[in-house]
């Protein structure tokens, strides 16, 4: 007889049923259902049983997170905003509500457009949890010591703590919320205006600083403070000798909107001056052995009861902690990236874009209200003209000063593309589809190597003829080859019958020809706190809140009703070295300069390098992706299941972001033994597209 089945045991089965069963309860009764299953975090943090709140400010008022413990662990996150603007903090809110409904998790991502209520959530989230596991929030905060902190390290934070180390000051620490320096600055295109110097004598160019005031005025539609924009004209030629002094490149002099001669200062290359400016600015400060606390988040001003500015209140990624000092220079820059500010103070900007890094929130400004200083000029926001909607990527308006002109979708232009900001920005935005295009040929193309950057980013479009452009775009070709044909003979007549440029460099007649989608953005924020020529903040009626200094964008009465393009680098440096020079001033009245006791470790020192750990088969990878200028190149080799000979680079980044950020990466890959980008704040398209990149290698 062959072999016979096993008969089955009825009661093992029964049995196994059983127990199965009970698995199946103790799992729901484990994890709560929402919409469906959702995991309790359980990590190897030992927190309390219990429900932990903890509070933040946030943009309309305080924020507040609700953490819930459980004997497994972290079972629910929750976060309220009754006093947050509805549609933008009150949408982050709830943004956040229905993640943590879906998948809990500890660490949140910032919301798109609504940074301020972001960070206050994340802040409050952080002392929530802090609370579960037993420990005390704000029980002890260590205590530094600077004569002079500077908030803030854009070009007017930079140029302010360099003025004040130049002039004496020996303890000068600068603080940056940021992971790179350079805020807005880095971003500027154009130059640096400066009448009566040198380089504009050199060129037989006729300038005062009496046209410089006037054109200044005029274009802020006299609505600027007088006595600051002498100081700014005043001063305007020093300014430009002394960052050549420092390092810097500025000696070409060309045309922009709103001046009546040739005012701008740029590099010698042609390239944009922003990234020229912080790279001369951050060699200065290397030089100079002056700390820069990058991702360090100033919180309050500290003031004693007679208003005398004592210190500050910051915090980093190991906590909060405070800086006694002497005096305090603001320099933090506008609130163009928070909707929630712009929408308070100018409604009708409701929805725009921004060409303004995620950093600029009105920090400062928030700060300085808390310590009773006046507001001015607040409701004046500048929209750039020429930014492409797609990217939010900015045209400097040297391709308009070297010849470009503006058509709509008709093909007609409709401006003199020389108008002042606001005038050019209203022209776009009453023409169909509220845009234009901005049209060029190879002559302007090889005058300006800014160019480069928008072609490599592929934002503007390229065409043998007018013809094949028309098509490309979508622009009306019969208008289109008229319009071309008019402006260049116009240009040869010497006349711009049409709308009265008075500066036509070319006849755009040179192939191939170019073209780049524009409309307006939110660029600068010209109001701001209220400071007098030396640079003092003062309060609503005017009396100075001794000790504390503000320069750039921060402040307002500069500018306004609209900036001249190259009036905000000249702003920066022009103000930032006089806040510089008075803040150490206010120190050596009020007990000198003391002895440096905050240092910057040297990232090195103590760096070891983890394995990098991927699942890829052994191997080499190349993967190539477009960055922000131009294709970011990541080659590796594994070698059982370790990433090897990390190589990321980009030629075309800019050095002071996109390189940068690239070198971050990879010390985050390093330092965490994890093969996974995460995006660096202010540099997100590099950030992408090293993520691609590494993505387009591991597909082979």
């Amino acid at each position: 007889m062959g072999k016979q089945p096993k008969k089955r045991n009825s009661g093992n089965t029964l049995g196994l049923c059983l127990m199965i069963l009970a698995a199946v309860i103790t799992i729901i009764i484990a994890f709560p259902v929402t919409d469906g299953i959702r995991k309790i975090i359980k990590d190897n943090i030992k927190y309390i049983a219990g429900t932990y709140s903890a509070s933040e400010k946030g943009f309309g008022g305080k924020v507040k997170a609700i953490v819930t413990v459980g004997e497994n662990g972290i079972e629910d996150i929750s976060f309220e905003g009754a006093k947050e603007t509805p549609d933008i903090g009150g949408a982050a809110v709830e943004k956040l509500n229905a993640q943590m409904k879906t998948a809990l998790d500890t660490e949140i991502d910032s919301v798109s457009g609504a940074t301020v209520t972001s960070t206050a959530l994340k802040r409050a989230l952080k002392k929530a949890l802090l609370k579960a596991q037993g420990k005390e929030v704000k029980k002890y905060m260590e205590v530094k010591s600077a004569d002079i902190v500077v908030i803030g390290a854009g070009g007017a934070g930079m140029s302010a703590a360099i003025e004040a180390a130049q002039k004496g000051a020996t303890n000068v620490v600068i603080l940056e919320k940021m992971p790179i320096t350079g805020g807005n600055t880095v971003r500027a295109t154009g130059g640096l205006n400066a009448s009566e110097t040198q380089y504009q004598k050199r060129d037989g160019i006729e300038d005062s600083n009496d046209l410089f005031y006037e054109d200044t005025m005029k274009g802020g539609k006299n609505l600027n403070d007088p006595e600051l924009v002498r100081t700014l004209v005043e001063n305007s030629a020093a300014a430009v000798d002394w960052v050549n002094e420092i390092g810097g490149d500025l000696s070409v002099v060309a045309q922009f909107g709103g001046a009546s001669v040739k005012r701008i200062h740029r590099p010698s290359d042609t390239s944009a001056v922003g990234p020229m400016l912080v790279k001369t600015l951050n060699a200065k400060l290397d030089e100079l052995g002056i700390p820069v606390l990058l991702e360090t988040k100033a919180t309050k001003i500290i003031a004693d009861k007679d208003g005398n500015i004592t210190g500050v209140e910051a915090e980093d990624e190991n906590g909060e902690f405070v800086i006694n000092t002497k005096a305090v220079i603001l320099a933090t820059g506008g609130f163009g990236a928070n909707p929630d500010m712009v929408v308070k103070y100018a409604p009708q900007l409701a929805g725009f874009i921004t060409t303004n890094h995620s950093g600029a929130t009105g920090d400062g400004i928030e700060m300085a209200l808390e310590l009773g200083a006046g507001l001015t000029d607040i409701e004046q926001i500048q929209t750039h003209p020429t930014v492409n909607p797609n990217t939010a990527t900015m045209y400097t308006e040297g391709v308009r000063g070297n010849g470009a002109i503006l058509v709509n979708d008709e093909g007609n232009r409709f401006v003199n593309e020389l108008e002042t900001r606001d005038v050019v920005s209203a022209s776009i935005l009453a023409q169909p589809n509220e845009e234009s295009w901005l049209v060029f040929d190879t002559a302007v193309r090889e005058s300006l190597s800014a160019i480069e950057k928008y072609i490599n980013e592929g934002i503007i479009v390229e065409a043998n003829t007018i013809e094949e452009l028309a098509e490309k775009t979508g622009i009306n070709k019969e208008n289109l080859v008229a319009t071309m044909n008019k402006y260049a003979s116009m240009q040869e007549a010497g006349e711009d019958s049409e709308f009265g440029r008075k500066s036509m460099e070319v006849p755009l007649t040179k192939a191939p020809f170019f073209a780049g989608l524009a409309k307006p953005a939110i660029h600068h924020t010209m109001g701001g706190v209220k400071i007098n020529k030396e640079t003092q903040v003062l309060k609503e009626d005017g009396s100075v809140i001794p000790g504390l200094y503000a320069a750039g964008e921060v402040v307002g009465g500069v500018h306004g009703g609209n900036r001249l393009g190259g009036n905000a680098v000249a702003d920066i440096v022009v103000f930032g070295r006089i806040s510089g020079d008075n803040a150490n001033g206010y120190v050596l009245a009020n007990g000198g300069n003391t002895e440096r006791t905050i240092v910057v470790e040297n990232e090195d020192a103590n760096f070891v390098p983890q394995d990098i750990k991927t699942d890829l088969k052994d191997g080499s990878y190349k993967g190539v992706a477009k960055g922000f200028g131009g294709d970011v190149e990541v080659t590796f080799t594994v070698k059982d299941g370790i990433v090897n000979d990390l190589s990321i680079s980009g030629g075309k980044e800019t050095a002071e972001i996109g390189g940068k950020a690239m070198e971050k990466i990879k010390r985050k890959m390093q330092s965490s033994g994890e093969f996974k980008v995460d995006s660096v704040a202010g540099a997100s398209i590099t950030s992408k597209g090293v993520s691609d990149a590494i993505k387009n290698a591991t597909l082979q």
